[in-house]
């Protein structure tokens, strides 16, 4: 396997971790009170995982479309 195959699939395995955690994240949010005190740290961990998204996605396709 060549580095950008293994750069490539670190990646992916990044990214996909990231939107299990946003989405049990935002599974949790469904079923809360909007009073809930605890909303406001998970919409902001939503908020940070989804800003750290678009690097990841980023370098993913820099890595796809670097040709060898």
């Amino acid at each position: 396997m060549s580095d950008r195959d293994d750069e490539l699939r670190a990646t992916t395995d990044d990214i996909k971790a990231d939107t299990d955690e946003l989405h049990a994240i935002e599974e949790t949010k469904a079923s809360m009170d909007p009073d809930d005190p605890r909303l406001d740290p998970l919409a902001a961990r939503a908020q940070d995982i989804a800003r750290g998204l678009v690097p990841k996605t980023t370098a993913q396709r820099e890595i796809v479309s670097d040709p060898e």
